[in-house]
């Protein structure tokens, strides 16, 4: 045998065992990733703050009586943004408290 067919067969080789390592990474890696408790990541860009911390924010600001703009300069994004995304999140079943109707009257 050459030496150019003994790197061809090493080569080979290799590729088989990569694709054996493949195939059982791709079996381990859900467990893993259910046991560690990593979601895995949907489409578009990851948000700013994760949706607990979001909840929290977003509830203190109802109850201080702090408003959409106020809350959206907390977190760091549009106030459309945080208003959209409060509402996908209580659609998801999350307990998210709303803010009052209306404009807040002048205090003299």
């Amino acid at each position: 045998m050459s030496t150019l067919e003994e790197l061809n067969d090493e080569i080979n080789q290799l590729e088989q065992e990569l694709l054996l390592l493949d195939k059982k990474a791709d079996k381990t890696q859900p467990a893993i990733i259910k046991s560690v408790g990593v979601v895995k990541r949907g489409r578009g860009r990851p948000p700013v703050v994760e949706d607990e911390r979001f909840i929290e924010i977003w509830n203190a600001a109802t109850q201080d009586g702090k408003d959409l703009r106020q809350v959206a300069v907390d977190l760091g994004i549009a106030p459309a943004s945080a208003s959209v995304r409060a509402s996908l999140l209580r659609k998801r079943g999350n307990t998210l408290s709303q803010f009052r109707r209306g404009r807040r009257k002048k205090i003299q």
